[in-house]
Order: structure tokens, then C-alpha cells, then sequence
């Protein structure tokens, strides 16, 4: 599919994130429960981009595990980072120092669903802010959501990415089932001068019941109730067989927008069919 590395809208010397030096590779989302680290390094191809969540339910040190583990075995390890999750200064240092002894140079931002707050972050751009990731040499991803977030006015939403983008390399967003909102959401960003790489988010092959049930019990079940009953989601959902992510990424990649790059792929924990997937369909190209 058609892509470029992206920057920031405020890119110069010194001053911006680093360029995605991957925007090419897909990228694959597991959820750390035990032995995934062990699952992903058998089923998914040498060296992948595996984003490991951070939630609450399984708490933020099975994330550094899980990532740590990858990237011993050769994966690109990208953790999730949650702001809610993070106590303070104090053990953002040392989950930075954590994982660059790892040699993990990538996290993926979010606010997270912490309730209260563990510490002063109470969204992704106060991390960010934190952390400063261009004076860190880091490639940063941040979420984002296209068809709307259900608590987020639209206006104010693109005005928050466009703060994160100052610090952000690339935007991966949640689950899309339609290219339609996708690109209207695209256009709407470069109007606003923000220019980072976009990962479409995009469910693996499965079973409509799959998909529900799965994502309902690993953690993502929030993402699947976020759309709303007359969202182009709902339908492809609520249709009978199976959900297949080609026509869309197909139809992404024939629209050619710019910055677009490979996509950010919702594994649910189904590794070994994810990958046949993903292999037969870069087997095509």
C-alpha cells in the first residue's frame, strides 16, 4: 500500500521526533497475557514490529515483560505507554532506563483507562511531554481515532493531535472497517498541518462471532463498543461470515494518500492465523 515516513508538522533540526524509519512494515498489536511473547517469536515473521497494550487488566509490567522478551528474540519490541498508568517522573525514568537497556527505541502513547489516575499524567500529550522523545532519539507512536471519539469534540480532538504531532512520528488509529472515514479524516489532517505517517488500524481475519468474543475478552472491547450503530463498523459487524481486512486495505491502497503507511493490524492473540494472513497477502504484492 502506498506510504511514506512521516514527520511532524514542526520537524527541524533538533526540534522534531524522528522520522518512522519503518512506515513500510506492518505492524501487529498482541495483548500480553502469559507465553505471548513466546507465540509471537514462533508465528510471526524475524524481525516484526509487534506493539505489545498496556490496560489495567493486565497492568503495565506484563507490557515491559512482554516487549522486553520480544526484543531479546529479535522482534522490534513498540510497548504501549499508558499516562494513566505511570506513578511519575520518578518511574517514567525508570521505565524508560528499562527498556532502553533492552534496546527498545519505539513506544506507542496512549492516555490509558487508569481510573484515577496512577500518578500526574492524565493523558497521552502530558507523557509526551515528559518523556520528550526527540531528545531521546525515540520513534513515538500516538492513537487516534477517526470516526470519532464518543467523549471528544472533533474540533478539540485535531487540536490535540496536532500538539502530539510535536513530539509523535506516526499516528496509528483505532479499528477502521471502511476507507471512507479514513480518508475524509486524512484530509482533514493535512488542512491542519499535520504531517505524520498514518498506520491504519485494521482487525485480523476472523469469524465475526471471533471477533466479538475475543475482543471482548482480551481488552478491546471498549474499541468495538465505541462504534456507534449507524458506523459503517456495526454493519460490516453485525453481517453474517467472516470479517476480511483486504477489500479495505485494498481500497486504502488505491486511493494513494499521501503519508499513508503499512497498517497497524489487531491481532487479537491469533498469531498463527495472523501471520498466514499477512504473509499471503504480501505473497500477492
Amino acid at each position: 500500500m502506498a506510504d511514506r515516513a512521516g514527520t511532524s508538522a514542526t520537524s527541524g533540526p533538533g526540534g522534531s521526533p524522528p522520522p518512522n524509519p519503518a512506515s513500510r512494515q506492518a505492524q501487529f498489536e498482541v495483548i500480553p497475557l502469559p507465553g505471548i511473547a513466546e507465540r509471537a517469536l514462533e508465528h510471526l515473521p524475524a524481525g516484526s514490529r509487534v506493539t505489545v497494550t498496556a490496560s489495567p487488566a493486565q497492568g503495565l509490567e506484563a507490557t515491559l515483560e512482554a516487549a522486553t522478551a520480544l526484543a531479546a528474540g529479535g522482534m522490534v519490541a513498540v510497548p504501549h505507554l499508558a499516562a494513566r498508568m505511570v506513578e511519575g517522573p520518578d518511574a517514567l525514568e525508570r521505565i524508560l532506563e528499562r527498556l532502553g537497556g533492552a534496546g527498545i527505541e519505539e513506544l506507542f502513547v496512549i492516555a490509558g483507562d487508569a481510573t484515577p489516575p496512577a500518578g500526574p499524567y492524565d493523558g497521552a500529550l502530558t507523557l509526551l511531554e515528559a518523556i520528550a522523545p526527540a531528545g531521546r532519539g525515540l520513534v513515538v507512536g500516538v492513537g487516534a481515532h477517526p470516526e470519532g471519539h464518543p467523549h471528544a469534540d472533533p474540533a478539540a480532538a485535531l487540536e490535540l493531535l496536532r500538539r502530539k504531532a510535536e513530539h509523535a512520528s506516526y499516528v496509528a488509529t483505532q479499528m477502521l472497517f471502511s476507507p471512507d472515514p479514513l480518508l475524509t479524516w486524512a484530509e482533514q489532517l493535512r488542512e491542519a498541518g499535520i504531517d505524520m505517517a498514518v498506520r491504519p488500524g485494521v482487525a485480523a481475519p476472523a469469524s465475526r462471532t471471533r471477533l466479538l468474543r475475543i475482543g471482548t475478552r482480551i481488552g478491546v472491547g471498549r474499541s468495538l463498543r465505541m462504534l456507534t450503530a449507524e458506523s459503517s463498523g456495526v454493519r460490516r459487524l453485525l453481517g453474517p461470515g467472516h470479517w476480511d481486512p483486504d477489500p479495505l486495505l485494498d481500497a486504502l491502497a488505491a486511493a494513494e494518500l499521501p503519508g499513508l503507511a503499512a497498517p497497524h493490524v489487531f491481532t487479537f492473540n491469533s498469531l498463527a492465523e495472523t501471520a498466514a494472513w499477512w504473509q499471503a497477502r504480501i505473497g500477492r504484492a
